[in-house]
């Protein structure tokens, strides 16, 4: 992936973005604007004395730090709140945190509040109340008294004492005696213990009181009035809901890429389909009656891109032309039936006769488009009552011959791909020069034995609608039943999503309205991303007549038509088409690896049976004797052996062998109820009903083996399950197990 695909999510929902930012900015400043100033008051408190000390020691600085921290977790408690709101008469507090500075010797209070006073009166108020927590204050109020005045007597006998001293020192230069100076100096000797004792007793005193004590508390700076709010920052808040809503409408933008599984751009598509881009196909109109063609706005957009697109199959189709061309899509409601509409228009514009051939036998669509009865169309051709004349329709004084799909068949698949859908095909080229095929979605088995006999398959898909997940199935088995894909053709396609891709929708509609010979020269030098030369083709090289027959001999080939087929197979809802389409897209896998025929058997029979949930089944592969080759065999989960002559009886005899000799598909409720299932003596005593599923394996127009499913319970399998197994039975066929068949044979 280049730089650019990393930014396509932020190019592409920049809109989201965009609002996102300017939604979160535009819900700050309302809810901001609103909010009223808030002011903040400070208080601190010194803790210990290290800080009043001349001399202070490391201890008093570490006790001080110490004591700070206790303070302040003292300060959040409930008796300093209890305290504030009785001494100031308040309910509540405002909001307000006691931090100890980094150095621990001072206590700072701050409160919050939109009143700058009461943050003034709350911030003092707690510091007066953490005062009176500490220990000077907090003592005995008598006991506190008396040591005050035992001080206070001390000190007095300290100065007193003193004083003696000093008028004993002086006596002692008058002194003459030996005896009067030895008397006076025990004297003062006598004073000074005097003193000593006194001073000592003061120092222990002081120490019990508020004055010398370690763990104190004082107010170093009040709470002042705060004259300027603190907050909010409205500015800021702004500046980060924007911020907010970029990263998270970011985030979400390419969460919904990752999440989107579909192709939305022509870049995606180019990168995901191994075919060239040879239509871009804008939104149609729509008229009170339903689609508007290109016959009734000539002139338009529309109809120059049909144009384009009619003028870039030519190209493809220099060496060899284009006579029957498939139309075709990766899932429905992708507008192929649409495309192959105004296609075939565009086509006979060119003088030329052209018939709308509708193949999609399940979900027929052709006959709506064109206003016409379904009834008599390509469906009754194969009962053999009508003939090609009696099925064809005009549209519009000869603009268009159609044959619509008729009534809808039980087996459109062995109807698509027998020898009769071969000779319908041949007389519809004797008598028109081009024949558009509205075929199936490439998601049922109908759309892949019909590749065998077109010389052309445009591929459609809807930017925002065709899913990744079933584009890659539809490729892979694109490629195994060596479809001759042209090109894709883009439907559907805004301005927008034009503007994203390499091809602009400005150019897209400038190339449709220029000339005939200009436009020539433009697709020659690739308008569309193409480079076209003489003998190059959009795909494949279109089949020779052996060819076609080659590959149509694989398909089962019958015109049998017994009430005992079972009854249509709806087409799969959306969900069921992606659940067929991934498992088809496993198998094709497994079908493709190198590994020995038995255990590429036992892997696409354990697959089958998870995908719908059966208990038991089997494959049995048998020669051109009907006799069993190779086999696979799984019960509750476990691989199980059976002898040749319990095989070859199932072959023979059970519903196995009845499948293989009508070469039909077939569905039991209730095999109790069916003569056909197989009931041995051991199954006597079982009460247990089984639901089965049996479909035969064809390769070259032979039946090569059979796939059986069964699970105990009565009425277990649906129509979609049938239709889903005989897809996969269609792959089997045309996979390497035939071939590993022939080498085991």
């Amino acid at each position: 992936m280049e730089l650019g695909d990393y930014l396509t999510p932020l190019r592409r929902w920049w809109w989201l973005i965009l609002a996102s930012v300017i939604i979160a900015m535009t819900s700050a400043f309302f809810f901001t604007r609103e909010l009223p100033p808030v002011y903040m008051a400070r208080t601190t408190l010194l803790v210990g004395r290290a800080l009043t000390e001349a001399n202070p020691t490391e201890f008093e600085f570490g006790l001080g730090r110490t004591l700070a921290r206790a303070y302040a977790n003292v300060a959040v408690r409930e008796p300093i709140a209890n305290g504030v709101k009785s001494q100031l008469g308040l309910t509540e507090l405002p909001k307000y945190t006691a931090n100890p500075t980094p150095d621990g010797q001072f206590l700072e209070i701050l409160v919050t509040d939109a009143s700058p006073e009461l943050a003034q009166r709350v911030a003092n108020a707690i510091a007066e109340q953490i005062i009176k927590q500490s220990p000077g204050v907090s003592q005995d109020s008598e006991r506190q008294a008396f040591v005050e005045a035992q001080l206070e007597d001390i000190r007095r006998k300290i100065e007193n004492t003193t004083k003696e001293i000093a008028q004993a020192q002086e006596k002692l230069s008058s002194v003459t005696s030996a005896a009067a100076l030895d008397s006076l100096q025990g004297e003062i000797r006598t004073l000074e213990q005097r003193l000593t004792t006194l001073q000592s007793n003061y120092a222990a005193l002081l120490a019990n009181t508020a004055r010398g004590a370690s763990n104190t508390l004082t107010i170093f700076e009040p709470a002042a009035l705060p004259d300027r709010p603190i907050g909010p920052d409205i500015t800021l808040i702004i500046l980060a809901a924007g911020l907010a809503g970029l990263v998270l409408s970011t985030g979400a933008a390419y969460l919904i890429e990752f999440l989107d599984d579909t192709l939305r751009t022509s870049d995606d598509m180019s990168r995901l389909l191994p075919y060239p881009i040879v239509g871009y196909i804008g939104e149609m109109e729509r008229g009170r009656t339903g689609l508007v063609s290109v016959i009734d706005r000539p002139h338009s957009a529309i109809a120059d891109a049909f144009r384009s697109l009619r003028t870039n199959l030519e190209f493809a189709a220099v060496d060899k032309p284009f006579q029957v061309i498939q139309i075709t899509s990766a899932s429905k409601g992708e507008g192929k039936s649409s495309i192959a509409f105004n296609l075939a228009l565009i086509i006979a514009q060119r003088g030329k006769r052209v018939l709308l051939l509708d193949c999609d036998l399940r979900c027929p669509a052709v006959h709506r488009l064109l206003g016409m009865p379904n009834h008599d169309g390509l469906s009754d051709l194969f009962l053999g009552k009508l003939n090609v004349q009696d099925v064809t329709r005009v549209w519009r004084d000869n603009k268009l011959f159609a044959i619509t799909g008729g009534t809808p068949p039980p087996n459109p698949t062995e109807l698509l791909g027998s020898k009769r859908m071969d000779q319908i095909l041949a007389e519809l080229k004797e008598n028109y020069d081009a024949i558009v095929i509205d075929g199936p979605p490439f998601f049922v088995p109908d759309a892949w034995v019909l590749t065998s006999k077109v010389d052309s398959v445009l591929v459609v898909a809807q930017p925002g609608f065709t899913r990744r997940s079933v584009v890659r199935a539809m490729v892979e088995q694109l490629k195994r039943v060596h479809a001759p894909v042209s090109g894709v053709v883009i439907n559907r396609l805004s301005a927008a999503r034009a503007s994203e891709g390499r091809f602009s929708y400005v150019s897209y509609y400038y190339y449709g309205r220029i000339g005939s010979e200009q436009r020539k020269q433009v697709a020659a030098k690739g308008p569309l991303g193409l480079q076209l030369s003489a003998g190059l083709h959009f795909g494949p090289k279109a089949p020779s007549a052996n060819g076609n027959k080659a590959r149509s001999e694989k398909v089962p080939a019958t015109n049998d038509r017994r009430a005992a087929v079972p009854p249509p197979v709806p087409v799969p809802d959306t969900e069921r088409s992606r659940v067929t389409l991934d498992l088809l897209y496993a198998l094709s896998h497994e079908l493709a690896s190198q590994i020995d025929l038995r255990e590429l058997m036992e892997r696409v029979l354990r697959m089958t049976l998870e995908s719908v949930g059966a208990t038991r089944g089997s494959i049995i592969a048998i020669n051109e004797t009907n006799e069993p080759l190779a086999s696979i065999l799984i019960y509750d989960g476990k691989v199980q052996t059976h002898t040749s002559e319990q095989l070859r009886e199932v072959v023979q005899q059970g519903l196995a062998g009845w499948v293989i000799k009508n070469r039909r598909p077939v569905k039991l409720d209730n095999t109790f109820e069916d003569s056909r299932w197989l009931r041995r003596n051991r199954d006597e005593g079982s009460s247990s009903p089984r639901s089965v599923i049996c479909v035969p394996l064809m390769n070259d127009d032979r039946v090569i083996g059979v796939l059986t499913l069964a699970h105990p319970d009565v009425n277990y399998f649906t129509r979609d399950d049938l239709s889903m197994v005989t897809a996969i039975a269609v792959g089997i066929s045309f996979s390497r197990m035939p071939a590993l068949l022939q080498e085991n044979g």
